[in-house]
């Protein structure tokens, strides 16, 4: 089966990078666009971005924390509060979350409520037939969890309840402490996540990672023009713009200050992790 080119849809995204922090159009516009323009098959795998913000709806909702419900996911607020009820038309690994949550058999019962979940949704996301969703979803779940392990070893947080996922990469956070854990042939971004991570402004940090993973979506389509891959890029990238669009008013800019300030007086590394070398 030939790959269907989308030349009209990807030439007329607007041009973006990674600092932006205005988004040119509303993520309601960018959905309706490529509900109409996308293959109901292209559209799915681009769906399935989307389910980043139904997770957190359904742990909301699920825990009856009060939080605001967003909008951006593919199910609304009554779809998934009768789902909660009886799971039939969930995806599968949402099933299966629920499943293990109401039997207080968790994959992981260390991991927070949401990072259980997250860990079946990455398990699914690698599952996928297309390369660029399995090589993303891959790189996504490395970068996460190293960052997650530094900053438990810098806070004295329990490394297994940070890290999602059981392989490689998790085994050998718990073996080793050097800064590429002994892995550096086979995970080259570990370098580049460690000399992030030496940078002690969190805002900056977060700036770096998400050019990283910007500079990655490039990598992946180096070969893609106008396919599905190239559109599913331009999503994920404006996914990045639209968050930093969130943090970008008023309220939210005090908030994150807050948090700032707070990370930057906490507890410095454990004396046996060195960010920038080996074990003393």
């Amino acid at each position: 089966m030939s790959r269907r080119n989308y030349y009209y849809l990807v030439a007329g995204f607007p041009e973006m990078a990674p600092d932006q922090k205005k988004i040119p159009f509303s993520v309601d516009e960018l959905k309706q666009e490529l509900l109409y323009h996308l293959h109901p098959r292209d559209h799915r795998p681009v769906s399935y971005l989307f389910l980043h913000y139904d997770n957190l709806n359904l742990v909301n909702l699920l825990l009856k924390n009060g939080k605001d419900f967003n909008p951006l996911g593919n199910f609304d607020i009554a779809f998934i509060t009768g789902e909660l009820k009886e799971p039939e038309k969930l995806p599968g690994y949402m099933k299966v979350f629920l499943e293990n949550y109401r039997e207080e058999t968790p994959v992981n019962a260390k991991l927070s409520l949401e990072n259980q979940l997250t860990w079946y949704y990455y398990d699914f996301m690698l599952g996928q037939k297309n390369e660029f969703i399995r090589k993303w979803f891959w790189f996504l779940r490395d970068v996460n969890n190293i960052f997650a392990v530094y900053n438990a070893l810098k806070y004295g947080f329990d490394i297994e309840s940070q890290m999602i996922g059981d392989y490689e990469l998790t085994e050998a956070t718990k073996r080793g402490v050097s800064k590429d854990f002994g892995l550096a042939n086979d995970y080259p971004y570990i370098e580049d996540i460690a000399e992030i991570y030496t940078n002690t402004n969190i805002l900056e940090q977060e700036t770096a990672i998400d050019r990283l993973k910007w500079e990655y979506l490039d990598e992946l389509n180096t070969f893609n023009n106008f396919t599905i891959e190239k559109v599913l890029a331009l999503v994920i990238k404006f996914m990045i713009i639209e968050r930093w669009a969130r943090l970008d008013t008023t309220q939210s800019q005090t908030r994150f200050a807050e948090i700032l300030k707070t990370l930057e007086h906490s507890i410095e590394f454990s004396k046996d992790f060195n960010i920038n070398g080996k074990r003393s």
